[in-house]
């Protein structure tokens, strides 16, 4: 969990440096890296999703509680995605 939630902290980095960002080379070389580390996020979801599959019986409230954490996980990403997108329409020419 700890390495995702660096991860999550590197993206919101990465996000307020582009932003802040007006050239359009290192804008575009702060969005490759931002897709790069988000890519490596879903990886690591990925791979924590499938280590959990088999601990579905057991304490229920902390089954629970994983499950949360998956979903406020889910959700920044979804708005870290969101940002790029953003990020990335600006960077195209005629904006």
């Amino acid at each position: 969990m700890k390495g995702m939630q660096d991860n999550m902290k590197r993206m919101q980095d990465l996000m307020s440096k582009i932003n802040a960002t007006k050239g359009p080379s290192e804008r575009q070389q702060l969005l490759k890296e931002h897709s790069k580390v988000m890519h490596e996020q879903m990886e690591m979801m990925g791979k924590r999703d499938a280590g959990q599959k088999g601990m579905m019986g057991g304490d229920m409230m902390k089954n629970h509680q994983a499950m949360m954490g998956r979903m406020d996980m889910m959700e920044m990403m979804m708005g870290q995605m969101m940002q790029h997108m953003d990020a990335m329409q600006d960077t195209k020419p005629g904006n």
